[in-house]
């Protein structure tokens, strides 16, 4: 059983590096949203389904790696939960596997840097839309 989780941590960990830079070319492209609101807000969440949900994790953490403020300070994770997604009469998981359905926000709590200020990003991984960066935040490659 170990041996086995061991031969798909290192696999994942290869598809992981494999796809990395394409991935943070496609994200450095990204604008930076207009509206206030998107990407902090769990009525406007960043959108970040890219295929199966295993890809969609993987181009999350792509994504979120890279977030810096406007004057540079690294994003340092703090918390991450999920939250019900507004409007959504339920929230279910699905007995078998625990696969998740959609009506799931993963909420993401970062501290900046230097000046020690909470940042709360809501993700959502379970549908598509288009993608941007929230006002305030850039995404600088790591």
């Amino acid at each position: 059983m170990i041996r086995h989780f061991r031969k798909i941590s290192c696999v994942l960990l290869l598809i992981t590096l494999m796809g990395n830079a394409t991935a943070q070319k496609e994200i450095a492209s990204l604008p930076v949203a207009n509206d206030s609101s998107y990407g902090y807000t769990a009525a406007n969440p960043v959108k970040l389904k890219k295929g199966t949900v295993e890809k969609s994790i993987l181009h999350t953490m792509d994504y979120l790696a890279g977030l810096v403020t406007a004057d540079n300070q690294a994003l340092v994770l703090v918390k991450r939960s999920s939250v019900p997604a507004p409007g959504r009469s339920s929230t279910a998981v699905s007995e078998r596997f625990g696969v998740a359905k959609p009506g799931i926000l993963d909420k993401y709590v970062f501290v900046t840097a230097t000046s020690k200020d909470t940042i709360t990003l809501f993700v959502d991984i379970y549908n598509r839309s288009k993608t941007m960066i929230p006002a305030g935040l850039k995404y600088v490659q790591p």
